[in-house]
């Protein structure tokens, strides 16, 4: 059983009367949202389609945080605005653009990632925290745990190493308060008035001191960890996944739950933990620091159903990393053979489940030219459709409208992650290469040319077939020839390209026009 259909079953389980769930996710617009944090997104978004599978109403709530606070400067934000650390402090709905496109830093930010959803098929709500503040909606629960705020002091310090201090006590206080005149939260609240329901506050940066009330004063905002199960009361939610941190002995989600139930009197929703995606080489990624790949930037290269195919194949606890090296070819191979099986029949129940879920219209999506090919053929021709189609024909392959998106991002990634792959043919011969080589290469090189001058129209297995004949010795072993192989192929490669490696070399020989580049194996 697929791990969302699992999930979706214990929900049905766990509230047998319910007939609309309500799956959550949270995300803090910091900084350009990475890749990782659609794991937030799918993981709900799978349950979501799980559960409407099963004949229940479900919907996906994505709540952006944008009434945190600004606590460090991203590395991209600082290289184009220097002075932006003067908004530390500050809500990022508060926060003018450094980029001057959009109303907000957080806009800016959440709107990126919103079209990358969007892009990505994904059906879902969403819900601005600084609006939802701002417009009064949790002036109750703000009120009810400053009523409760020993009563959460004694949870939180449940968790903690150190005692409890009476004097510390007395004086917590779980909200966080916006200065009204400099709008940071460098501020101290020095009394409240559970009778009023005023609080007096001042801040450390400009000075401002004054008493405001909870009802009319919505520049406040309740501690994280409060902030969350008062908000799963207010919307009702059934299901929100959180980073494996969360669920750690006193991580957010456990300390949450037990002030879900003694404060806000509601039962926490069904948590699943899920795992850390990283970029290879680079380590875990950060919206707040800029080490990231945006989904933007995935979707340079990746289809939109590949992106879902990842996130719905792994468990949400199983980590994996995101490259743009030969790793693509790989990924477009697993996806392009899985959906095949799917449709055919063969594949297995959790395949077939997870092809469910991240096709986006239907598994009767035709077929495309593997990306393998197409990166094989497509520099050559400066990676324009009409010449890739004829060059695809000439050995069987159709190419039509169909794939000039998979070719796009061929293109992508290509010209902007793997430029040594832009392959072009020698304008002259290589003379001085063609020096170095030995009698035998040189040899091999003569009759690769006579083979090829003197046949018309061979395929590309005919081509193959020569290539390792002339290669191969048959009295040594797999291993002695793979070397060979790996040697004369450089040899041609440098011949006709002035690199080591190239396009696949039968399928170049094969559908090029032999007159391009038969004077550069002419010797």
């Amino acid at each position: 059983m697929h791990w969302a259909e699992r999930l979706a079953d214990e929900l049905i389980s766990e509230n047998p009367e319910k007939e609309e769930f309500l799956c959550a996710a949270g995300t803090s617009p910091s900084g350009r949202v990475h890749i990782g944090n659609f794991r937030d997104i799918a993981t709900p978004y799978f349950v979501v389609k799980a559960l409407r599978a099963r004949g229940k109403k479900a919907k996906l709530m994505l709540s952006w945080d944008d009434f945190d606070r600004l606590r460090k400067v991203p590395k991209n934000v600082e290289a184009i605005a220097p002075d932006f650390s003067k908004y530390i402090g500050m809500p990022y709905c508060m926060i003018p653009d450094p980029e001057g496109k959009y109303s907000s830093f957080a806009e800016a930010n959440e709107k990126e990632y919103e079209k990358s959803l969007e892009e990505m098929g994904i059906d879902i709500e969403y819900r601005y925290q600084g609006k939802e503040y701002t417009s009064g909606r949790y002036v109750d629960g703000i009120i009810l745990a400053m009523h409760k705020r020993k009563e959460i002091y004694d949870i939180l310090m449940k968790y903690k190493t150190q005692d409890s201090d009476e004097g510390e006590r007395s004086n917590y206080y779980p909200i966080g308060v916006y200065c009204s005149c400099c709008n940071k939260d460098f501020t101290v609240v020095t009394d409240y008035d559970e009778k009023t329901e005023n609080i007096t506050y001042k801040c450390k940066v400009c000075g401002k001191e004054e008493t405001v009330n909870l009802r009319e004063y919505h520049m406040v905002k309740l501690a994280w960890k409060i902030d969350w199960p008062m908000r799963w009361g207010v919307e009702g939610v059934d299901f929100e996944p959180g980073g494996i941190d969360h669920a750690a002995a006193s991580g957010s989600y456990v300390v949450a739950k037990d002030i879900a139930k003694e404060i806000f009197g509601i039962k926490a929703p069904k948590f699943q933990p899920y795992g850390w995606l990283s970029i290879a080489g680079l380590g875990d990624m950060h919206s707040s620091t800029g080490n990231n790949i945006t989904p933007a930037t995935v979707l340079e290269v990746y289809e939109p159903e590949m992106v879902r195919w990842l996130f719905a194949k792994y468990a949400p606890t199983d980590g994996f990393a995101f490259n743009f090296d030969d790793t693509i070819i790989r990924h477009y191979s697993e996806f392009d053979k899985g959906l095949e099986a799917v449709k055919d029949g063969s594949a297995d129940e959790y395949n077939k489940s997870v092809y469910n879920l991240c096709m986006i219209n239907g598994l009767e999506a035709k077929g495309k030219v593997p990306f393998g090919v197409l990166a094989s053929v497509a520099t050559i021709v400066d990676f324009n459709p009409q010449a890739v189609k004829d060059i695809l024909a000439k050995i069987g392959v159709e190419f039509d409208k169909n794939d000039e998106s998979r070719l796009l991002r061929v293109k992508n990634w290509i010209t902007k992650h793997q430029p040594s792959k832009m392959y072009k043919l020698l304008q002259s011969k290589n003379v001085e290469y063609y020096e170095t080589l030995n009698d035998e290469e040189r040899g091999a090189v003569k009759k690769l040319h006579d083979y090829i001058a003197t046949n018309d129209n061979f395929t590309e297995q005919e081509i193959q077939q020569y290539l390792y004949s002339l290669i191969n010795i048959p009295e040594l072993t797999k291993k002695e020839n793979t070397v060979r192989q790996q040697r004369f192929f450089a040899v041609f490669y440098n011949l006709l390209f002035g690199t080591d490696k190239g396009p696949r070399l039968y399928l170049f020989l094969c559908a090029i026009d032999r007159q391009k580049y038969l004077d550069n194996l002419d010797f």
